[in-house]
This record gives structure tokens, C-alpha cells and sequence, in this order.
């Protein structure tokens, strides 16, 4: 594409020889996903040690502005952006839930306070979005100080007030919650309460804020990185549950165009052919490299800009006090704890960052802002606040699968029960093959930098168990009971793992028409240990699981991780379990929820397990994409957990579409032993 399409510049000959004087902005305009054009224009200007007086910045134009303002170069500001990357959040079918609620993926949530409750969208991770920009903007929070013009380039967020639909210009307080609400695009994020005003995208009302850059005090010259595009076309409509919240937010950004004067730089990256919620690594890389290109040609025939180098700045580095507002009068020991921001203590970014990124695994709090104030004696004073969670919250969650039939649950969860700070759940799965209930308790204290749980939770279920023979041929199913009573205590560490461990006491019986060597058939009972590890969420997902008793053991581990490499996502996985004289229901079926090629779900079962796969997926167009799935595995009783015996190997590949009541799949399955099965299955399975 000639460079002549990519940009628009003033005209040179309408530049003035001699340079006046007076300060000059630059001007990062919203845009969603196409913002990120802005880290290769603020490249362009590092690279050419361009350095201006004002950052102004409107929705995702103010995240990259506030990094830039912040002392980030270019380069460390676009390392930052992708270690705290959004794509995960902008997701119709990753929301799961509270940690209390388990596997059960809420379809609808209900928030409940004081006045009722209230329909909420899954849709986007809030919770986490608002941890990520904590994090993400820590270091330049903490040298602003609560006044924006402390930062290394003075900075200005642009917001919109919901009720008057006046533009609002953010230029103190929490400098991450100022960020946050200039990204509330509506139908995508709740507004943001600052001052008593709710606040909204800032691209509403200023999506290209010249005007409010003019405005400042000196500015006489502006540079502008507009990255605005036209609105969506019918097909790209089609692209998923989030095109109806992506073509509003385009209309409503859609304004008249600022003025540019001879004296400034005007740069357009045209971007059309993008979504303005699309962060998958491919197009960021792409979009990235198309703002560098425009910046480029524009930037080295421009005149008059400033130039300096981009101081980083520096912050008192020992806390002085902390203290909160928002939460209930236990909350202020635990983040306090949780955080590490005892008086006195040191502050290492680093770990602080960790720790602001991992409150949402409390479950408690929606948001936490730090507001941070440097005291007369140089220490920081930490004034945080925080946006308690709904003290309930409700959901209903559906699946099917073609083997296992259908699945609906209804889930509970009060955070506030008896109105002390004491978390209770209630789950209730309903199937056509299982039914089961769990009562769960949790009481949360901070401990360290950390958080620990004692919990105690009821588990009952009633599960038609089908029985096939080798040849994969339906013999019936066999009725199974069992009661679960969990005593003990959870903790979350770092990195999103969570521990868990303590009694363990069951109650079974059923599977009497089981014909195996083994002694899964019968009734039975156990008390002994539990202990648990697990990583629920994100790319890298882990469970282990060991109970262990005079009467039967058992131990499990299942993994797995997801790797993007452009538009391909493969996904390793694997599982091993291990046990003995385990009733019928707690044996490990060969390749757990996902299934086994080839096999019906849940076809094989038994006391040893060993699984391999892995899945390779690409989009077809927009919603709808492919996935393969090669898998190898045993499934035996009794004997050596790698025996070379009874393996099997399969593969399995269809079709899966994105919708809002999540994946429908649509695969054929093989095995190496002849036998295929047809894998349908609509949601996540629980």
C-alpha cells in the first residue's frame, strides 16, 4: 500500500519557517483493539527522540498514553501490553464463575444487594479487567501520586459523565480507575463512579480530544494518532457474541473531525478492515506494525516538534500507611497482608504488581484502586478503595452432550451470610445422568502475601453410570450414591494456583451389576486425607488431586495448555490417574470431560488411566472455526499405570462455533481399534 493511503499531514508549506513557541500535546485517540496503532506511532517518536509537553488520551488511547506519560519507552510500554494482554477478557465463553462454584460455568448471573437483584453479563471478565489495568499501571500510579501532572509527561484521561453526557477530563486521583473509566464502552463494562458522576468511554463524547489538548495550559501545536475508523459491515457483524457491543461502541464514536492547524501533525492509521475488539496476537502484531509505518513517513517530514528524552522518574519506594475504604472492617488486615503494604515495608513493584493482579482470586471485590499519596516524610500513603462483589450472586448454567444428555445447574452464592464475613454456596446440578448438590462454607483471612480459607463443603450425588462391552456396544447403566464431607482449609498462591487440603469422609453404594475383577460394585465408606492443586484459570491449566484412606486411594492429575500462534491455537494435554479398590463413580473415564475419540464420553473407566492429546483449532470465518484432536491413552483395572497393553489411539475432527450460550461442537471420532462415535456437544461441560 503507498504511503500516500496510509497518512494525512499538515501541509509543509503551510508550516511556518521560525517555530512558534508554546507546548505541544499529543493526542491518542480511542479506538479499541486498533488503539494499539499508537504504541508504533509512539515508537516512530522514540526512534526519532521526539518528546512532547501533554499526553491526552481517550479509551484505549488513554492506556497507551498513560504507560507513555508514565516514563515507558515504546518498546517497554508494548511488552507490558502484551503481558497484560486483553484478548482473554473479551470472551463469550471463558467466564467461570466463582472459585466456590466450581465447574459449574454460568450461562446468566444475578447480582443481588440492597436493592434486589439484578441480570449481568459474563461476557466480559470485569473483575479481572480492572485488576489488569491496577497492575498494568502500577508504576506510573505511584509516580503520579494522585495528581497526573507528576508523571514524567503530565497526562490527561478523557471520559464521558453517563448522565449529563458531558466530556470529563481526568487529570488527579487513582490514575488506573481514571484509565478505566475512559475505556467504559457501554453493553462491554459497567460505568465507573469517580466523584459522584458515572462515568463512560471517553470516545462518546471526545474520541479525538484536540479540542481538550488545545485547551491545556502553553499548547499551542498538537500530534495526533487517530486510529477511528467507519462503522462495521454486515458480515463482520457475524463475527460473535461481542459484534452487537462493537458496532454500538462505532457508532457512538463516529464525530465531526477536529480542526488541525498548519503547525501540527496529523496522523491516520487506517484500519477499516479491523475489529475494534479484536486482540488476538496476529492482528495486534499487524496493526502495530501498520501505526509505525504511517508514523513513519509522516513524522520525518514534520517540523517544529519537541525534543528530549523520556525521563522514567522516581517513586518513594517505603510504605507509609494503608488504609481502606469500600470494604467491610476485616478487608483492611487482608489486603493490607495480602498486598505486602504493611508500615514500614518495602515496595517491590514486581510483587506488589502480582498481588494487585491476583486480588480478583479473593472473589470479594470487583475493583481495587490503591490511590496513592506521598506523605511529608517521602513514604507513599496507600488510600485504596476498593468495589465489593455483590454480597449474592446467582447463575444458571445448561450443557448437552450427545452421550452424557443434558445438564442444567442453578447456583447460589452469598458473601455475607448472617451478615458476617462468611461465604456460603449451594450448587445443584440436574441431568439426565447425574444429579448432585454441594453446600460449601468459607471464612477468608489474609495470611502473608496470600490468602487462606477454612472451608467445609457437602457434596451429594446420584449418578446412572452406562456400561459398554469391548465393542463399544450399550449394556445398560447401573444406579450409583455417594456423599462427600470436606473439612479443611484452601489457600491461593501466586501465579493463580490454588491449595487445598484436609478430611475427607464418603459414603457410597450401587454398581452392583457391575461384572469386573475389581471391587468397585457394592456400598462402602471411607475417612482419611484430601490434599488438591490446582490452576483454574488461564492459558495454563492444572488439576492434582490425592484422597487417600484405609479403604481406597486415589490420585489424579490433568493438565493442559493453550499456545496462539497467529490465527492456530494447539493445545497439549494429558492426564494421569491412579488407585485402588475405587467405587464405580470415582474411577477416571479415559479422557475425562472431553472424551476419547472415537469412544462415547465416559466410555472407558477404571482404576488406572493415562491420556495423551492433542488439539489443533483455526477460525474459518469469523464465529465458526476447526478443530482436530489426536489423542493416545489406556484405561485398565488394577496392574501397572504404563503397561504395555490396552492402548488405544484416536483422532476426532469437526466443527466449532462461538455462540452465546458457548461452543456447539460437531466432530467425527476413530479409534485404532475400528470403533468411531459422532461427538456433539453444546456449552461447557460441568
Amino acid at each position: 500500500m503507498a504511503t500516500s493511503t496510509l497518512a494525512m499531514a499538515a501541509p509543509l508549506a503551510a508550516q511556518v519557517l521560525a517555530c512558534p513557541a508554546g507546548r505541544t500535546a499529543l493526542v491518542l485517540s480511542g479506538g479499541g483493539a486498533k488503539g494499539l496503532a499508537h504504541l508504533g506511532v509512539i515508537a516512530a517518536m522514540d526512534s526519532l527522540g521526539i518528546r512532547p509537553d501533554y499526553v491526552v488520551g481517550t479509551s484505549m488511547g488513554a492506556i497507551i498514553g498513560a504507560l507513555y506519560a508514565g516514563g515507558y519507552p515504546a518498546r517497554r510500554a508494548d511488552s507490558l501490553s502484551a503481558a497484560f494482554s486483553p484478548a482473554s477478557l473479551f470472551s463469550s465463553t471463558t467466564y467461570t464463575g466463582p472459585l466456590a462454584w466450581g465447574q459449574f460455568s454460568p450461562l446468566l448471573t444475578w447480582a443481588g444487594g440492597d436493592e434486589g437483584f439484578s441480570l449481568q453479563t459474563p461476557t466480559v471478565d470485569v473483575p479481572a479487567a480492572n485488576a489488569m489495568l491496577s497492575a498494568l499501571l502500577l508504576r506510573p500510579n505511584l509516580l503520579a501520586a494522585g495528581d497526573f501532572d507528576r508523571l514524567p509527561i503530565p497526562f490527561r484521561a478523557v471520559a464521558t459523565d453517563l448522565v449529563s453526557r458531558d466530556t470529563v477530563v481526568l487529570s488527579s486521583g487513582d490514575l488506573a480507575q481514571a484509565v478505566r473509566a475512559s475505556i467504559s464502552v457501554p453493553l462491554v463494562f459497567p460505568p465507573e463512579e469517580i466523584d459522584g458522576r458515572l462515568l463512560v468511554d471517553g470516545g462518546l463524547s471526545a474520541n479525538v480530544p484536540v479540542a481538550i489538548a488545545r485547551g491545556l495550559p502553553g499548547v499551542t501545536r498538537v500530534i495526533v494518532s487517530d486510529v477511528t475508523s467507519g462503522l462495521l459491515t454486515e458480515s463482520e457483524l457475524q463475527s460473535g457474541a461481542l459484534a452487537v457491543a462493537d458496532q454500538l461502541a462505532g457508532f457512538l464514536f463516529v464525530q465531526p473531525a477536529e480542526s488541525i492547524g498548519p503547525g501540527d501533525v496529523y496522523m491516520r492509521v487506517p484500519l477499516d478492515e479491523y475489529e475494534n475488539l479484536d486482540f488476538t496476537p496476529a492482528t495486534v502484531d499487524s496493526i502495530r506494525r501498520r501505526g509505525r509505518l504511517v508514523a513513519d513517513s509522516v513524522l520525518a517530514l514534520a517540523t517544529c516538534l519537541p525534543t528530549g528524552t523520556l525521563p522514567r522518574g522516581e517513586f518513594p519506594e517505603r510504605v507509609a500507611t494503608f488504609s481502606l475504604t469500600g470494604g467491610a472492617p476485616t478487608d483492611t488486615e487482608l489486603l493490607e497482608r495480602f498486598l505486602g503494604l504493611e508500615p514500614g515495608a518495602t515496595i517491590d513493584l514486581d510483587v506488589l504488581a502480582t498481588q494487585v493482579s491476583e486480588v480478583r482470586q479473593l472473589d470479594a471485590y470487583t475493583a481495587l484502586w490503591l490511590h496513592p499519596a506521598v506523605t511529608a516524610s517521602g513514604r507513599v500513603a496507600f488510600h485504596a478503595a476498593v468495589q465489593p462483589a455483590p454480597s449474592k450472586l446467582a447463575g444458571v448454567a445448561l450443557a448437552y452432550d450427545r452421550d452424557l444428555g443434558g445438564r442444567a445447574g442453578m447456583m447460589y452464592l452469598d458473601r455475607r451470610l448472617f451478615g458476617h464475613a462468611y461465604e456460603g454456596s449451594v450448587t445443584l446440578g440436574i441431568g439426565t445422568l447425574l444429579n448432585d448438590l454441594t453446600l460449601g462454607l468459607r471464612r477468608y483471612f489474609g495470611v502473608g502475601q496470600t490468602w487462606l480459607a477454612p472451608t467445609l463443603t457437602v457434596h451429594l450425588e446420584n449418578q446412572d453410570i452406562t456400561l459398554y462391552d469391548d465393542d463399544g456396544q450399550d449394556l445398560g447403566r447401573t444406579d450409583t450414591r455417594q456423599g462427600v464431607l470436606f473439612a479443611g482449609l484452601e489457600q491461593g498462591v501466586s501465579g493463580g494456583w490454588l491449595l487445598a487440603a484436609g478430611f475427607d469422609g464418603r459414603l457410597w453404594n450401587g454398581g452392583d451389576e457391575v461384572t469386573t475383577d475389581s471391587s468397585a460394585s457394592g456400598d462402602g465408606s471411607s475417612a482419611g486425607v484430601r490434599g488438591a492443586v490446582r490452576r483454574p484459570h488461564g492459558n495454563w491449566t492444572a488439576d492434582a488431586e490425592l484422597v487417600w484412606s484405609s479403604t481406597f486411594q486415589r490420585v489424579g492429575i490433568a493438565t493442559s495448555y493453550l499456545v496462539e500462534l497467529g490465527e492456530w491455537s494447539v493445545t497439549p494435554s494429558a492426564r494421569i490417574g491412579w488407585g485402588e479398590d475405587l467405587p464405580l463413580q470415582d474411577q477416571f473415564p479415559l479422557g475425562g470431560t472431553q472424551g476419547f475419540p472415537g469412544l462415547a464420553t465416559e466410555q472407558l473407566r477404571g482404576d488406572r488411566e493415562v491420556f495423551g492429546g492433542l488439539a489443533v483449532s483455526h477460525p474459518i470465518s469469523g464465529f465458526l472455526r476447526w478443530e482436530v484432536l489426536a489423542a493416545v491413552g489406556r484405561s485398565a483395572d488394577g496392574g501397572d499405570l504404563f503397561a504395555g497393553s490396552d492402548w488405544l489411539g484416536g483422532a476426532r475432527a469437526g466443527l466449532v462455533a462461538e455462540t452465546p450460550i458457548g461452543d456447539v461442537q460437531a466432530a467425527y471420532g476413530f479409534t485404532t481399534t475400528g470403533i468411531d462415535n459422532v461427538f456433539v456437544r453444546i456449552g461447557r461441560w460441568f
